[in-house]
């Protein structure tokens, strides 16, 4: 199963539910188109359904936290599964993104 990108925008960001996995270009443009035309970029990747991530999908998640920072805004990651916050701590990626537990704390820090 390739990823599969699903939002839900609410008063203060977009949450990003990412279902699948993000290993190849075509993974990481199907993201990139997602948040491409944003409002606001405030916005959550919730990684509850994401099961597998290669570099590729790491920088496109940099990618994103670059733009939405240009825009006055943030990028958060919530529910990581074990292997995907195992991974974020093997390479240091989770001093870089803000983690959260759960989609309504990180909802929170936008309020």
């Amino acid at each position: 199963m390739n990823l599969n990108v699903t939002s839900k925008p609410n008063s203060v960001c977009t949450v990003f539910h990412l279902h699948g996995k993000i290993l190849t270009e075509s993974d990481a443009d199907k993201l990139n188109d997602a948040v491409s035309n944003l409002a606001t970029y405030k916005i959550i990747f919730s990684l509850k359904e994401l099961t597998h991530i290669n570099s590729t999908g790491i920088a496109v998640f940099i990618k994103t936290m670059t733009k939405c920072r240009i825009e006055n805004g943030d990028l958060l990651i919530c529910e990581p599964n074990k292997m995907i916050s195992k991974l974020f701590e093997i390479t240091k990626m989770n001093d870089v993104f803000s983690m959260y537990d759960s989609e309504e704390s990180a909802v929170n820090y936008f309020k």
